[in-house]
Formats: C-alpha cells, sequence, structure tokens
C-alpha cells in the first residue's frame, strides 16, 4: 500500500497535467482531428482512410494476426488452437491435444498433482 507522501506527490504531478488538458482542450481536440485526417478532407470517410484508418490496415491488423500466430499450437502449421499449454521447458505452447503429457484430454487435478512432485523432485 503506498504511502500518503506517495499518494500526494502522485496528486501534486497529476493536477498541472489535467489542467493543461481543461486549458488547451480545444487545440488537443483539434490536433487529434488532424491526426486521424477528419479536419479540412474532402469528406470525412475520406480522411479517416487517409489518416487512422490507414494506419490501423497497416500496423493493428498485422499485429493481432502476427499475436494470434505466436500463441497457437506449435505442434503443427495447421493447428490453429490456442496454446496455452506449455512443453519442453516452456520452449513451446502446445494446445491439449498435442501435448505429450496430456494426451488428448484436458487436465485433471490428478495429473496436475503428478506433474508438481515431479517438478519438485527434479524427475524429468
Amino acid at each position: 500500500m503506498r504511502s500518503r507522501l506517495a499518494r500526494a506527490a502522485a496528486l501534486a504531478a497529476a493536477c498541472p497535467v489535467i489542467g493543461a488538458c481543461v486549458t488547451w482542450w480545444p487545440k488537443i481536440r483539434n490536433e487529434f482531428f488532424v491526426l486521424a485526417g477528419s479536419r479540412n478532407e474532402a469528406g470525412g470517410w475520406y480522411g479517416f482512410h487517409s489518416g487512422l484508418g490507414g494506419a490501423a490496415y497497416i500496423s493493428v491488423v498485422p499485429a493481432l494476426a502476427l499475436f494470434y500466430w505466436h500463441q497457437t499450437c506449435h505442434a503443427s502449421p495447421w493447428c490453429l488452437r490456442w496454446g496455452k499449454y506449455p512443453a519442453a521447458g516452456g520452449l513451446f505452447k502446445t494446445c491439449h491435444l498435442h501435448h505429450p503429457d496430456l494426451r488428448g484430454t484436458r487436465p485433471h487435478l490428478d495429473l496436475i498433482h503428478r506433474m508438481h512432485r515431479e517438478a519438485r523432485d527434479g524427475r524429468p
């Protein structure tokens, strides 16, 4: 838990920032619309696709696809299941069907306890 002094310092640091945002809100809003591409354009949709929309198509969509590809099962490129079970000491992520210890079933409590005891005792 933070002390009272730390909370007071955080509040003292936040107050000028909030005050500046309130004071200069029209300029901040105008700059956001300029960066978004929806100010002084031939049309709103043209400005959107030239601004934030174009940036999203180039960066956000491929980033989400890459994140999904990184999180899927590593056992096969065609297995699109979520790889949430670590294998080989955490080097690979596999689904419950491809994990060597699970053998196609969901992990039950007895398997979790057995694997925990093996890891604690240092056995492979």
